[in-house]
Order: C-alpha cells, then structure tokens, then sequence
C-alpha cells in the first residue's frame, strides 16, 4: 500500500507552519497543500525550501476566507446569506448558481501566480480550500483546466466508507441515510444547523456534491472520518481496510500551537497539535507494515 499524508492550511498561521515543515523533516507528512492569500515573508519561503527536500508541495486554493489575493469573498458571489461561518455562505451560493465566475477564476489565477512567483516553483497538486471546488461544475472546470495544463494531481474528497468505518458507525441510525440526504434542500438553515450538528453531513454533502459536479479522484482518500476524531489508531484501522494495492491519500490538518501569538483563525488551536502527535504514533504504527510513504511527485 502506498501512502501519502498530506498537510493541508500551510500559510494560515506561523506556529502551524513551523509544525508542518516540524513533521515533514520527521517524516510523518509526506505532502504540503500552501495558502498564499495571507502574507509570505522570508520564513515561510524558508520552510518551503526545507519542506519541498522531502516533500511534494501543492496549491491550495483559497475562496472562502478573508482576506483573498485580488477580490474578498463576498467579491465572488451574489448573496451574503445569515451565516456564522463564510464557507457555509460559499457553498450554498456555488450550489445555487448565484457565484461571479470571472472574478472567482481570476482569484484562482491570481493566487497561482502567486504561489510560483513567490516560492518559484510549480505546484505538485492542487485541491481547495474548504473543498470550495466540489460544488460548482464551473469552478471544478477551472480547478480540472489548471490541473491538465501543468499536469498536476487533483484532488477530489470522495470518501468510501470501508468495512471499518461502517463498523464504527453502524451503531449511528444517521449512518443509513445517505439516499434521504440528498433529496434535502442545501438551505441557509440546513447548513447552519445540520452541518454544525452533526459530523457525518460534511462527508455526505461531499460525495454528493462530487457525485454531481466532479471526476472522482483516481486516488483513495481519507479525510472526514479521521478529521472528527484525530486518532492514529483509527486511522491505521481504515488504512488496513483498503487493498494492498491501494494508494491513500490522507487529508490532515496538523501543525504546534502556541497561545501567545495571534492566529488568523479559530480552526488554529491545539486540535493541530493533538493531531501532529497523532501522525507521529501513525508512522510507528506503520513502520513495520507493508505500508510506503509516498508524495505527488511520485505518482
């Protein structure tokens, strides 16, 4: 089984940044997904050029959280609608229709740009922030145009629940409506209260809204399911479920913590700590399993 664990948010905050280049070097990530719409300075390129040593390094594209490179979110749709949360006002907008594609792809251009000029490289793969891809056709065309041109992975978060997966959650009555979920209207009130409430509706919304827009990625992927509950064993346990033949690719979010800086955003807590640890205990866990790290620029 080939395995690539890839970081995404490097270029959200330093601290994270520092735990990311941190596991890299340790070898328990194999794979950075960069931001560039905050600011790059001289440390964060720095860490590139020690992270891209022994890791592949893609783009990932931001379009729901401020500030963006060219435009502000609220720059690429049409309705602001009452929500606590910005990408939950993306979503429903891209679902809906009501999005300004020109500007949403120039902002993907732009941040592209950016991302070469400044690090001076191509990126090895490209994914979206927020999954801000999966729920348009247009945007997904930009995002598979991009990805044809450079010749450069995709990534799609379509999740199949394997055997232990279902097991750890058959107990779940929620777990058996996958087919009633998607008759739901995606409103303002679902997204707000459902997708806050309960974690398996991100997974669903995802596949469903991959079934409807996208390609399905030609790669595994594991994402929601170890995202909820950050535990190596759990993740090792649905690792051993795929085939042996199989390549994964693993969502994370780690990164070290530290309460004294500012951080850019809430999602910066030791929740990305806990989960550096957590890859940590996977790569001892896998060290004496038929199990190969592996990055983009391998496949």
């Amino acid at each position: 089984m080939k395995l690539i664990v890839n970081a995404d948010d490097f270029g959200i905050d330093i601290d994270r940044d520092i735990g990311i280049a941190y596991g890299v070097l340790k070898g328990y990530i194999s794979s950075v997904s960069v931001v560039v719409t905050n600011k790059i300075g001289i440390i964060r390129k720095l860490l590139i050029k020690l992270i891209r040593k022994k890791a592949s390094v893609g783009i990932h594209i931001n379009l729901t959280d401020n500030p963006l490179t060219k435009y502000r979110m609220e720059e690429l749709v049409f309705y602001n609608y009452d929500y606590k949360k910005r990408k939950f006002c993306f979503w429903e907008n891209a679902i809906k229709g009501t999005i300004n594609i020109r500007n949403i792809r120039d902002e993907i251009n732009e941040q592209l740009n950016k991302f070469i000029k400044k690090y001076k490289m191509f990126p090895s793969h490209i994914d979206g922030h927020n999954h801000c891809n999966i729920f348009n056709k247009d945007i997904e065309k930009i995002f598979e145009n991009i990805s044809n041109d450079y010749n450069i992975h995709l990534r799609i978060p379509y999740e199949d629940l394997n055997n232990f997966d279902k097991k750890y959650l058959e107990g779940n009555s929620f777990f058996k409506d996958y087919s009633k979920f998607k008759k739901m209207e995606i409103t303002t009130d679902f997204i707000n209260k459902e997708l806050n409430y309960f974690f398996l509706y991100d997974m669903y919304l995802n596949n469903y809204m991959v079934e409807k827009n996208c390609n399905k990625d030609s790669i595994k992927y594991i994402g929601t399911m170890y995202g909820y509950f950050r535990k190596a064993t759990i993740l090792y346990n649905q690792l051993i479920n795929f085939k042996d033949d199989d390549t994964i690719q693993i969502m994370t979010h780690p990164g070290f913590f530290f309460k004294t800086i500012k951080h850019k955003t809430v999602f910066s807590n030791k929740e990305r700590a806990d989960e550096l640890r957590s890859l940590k205990e996977l790569k001892k866990i896998v060290k004496q399993k038929n199990i190969q790290y592996i990055n983009y620029k391998n496949i």
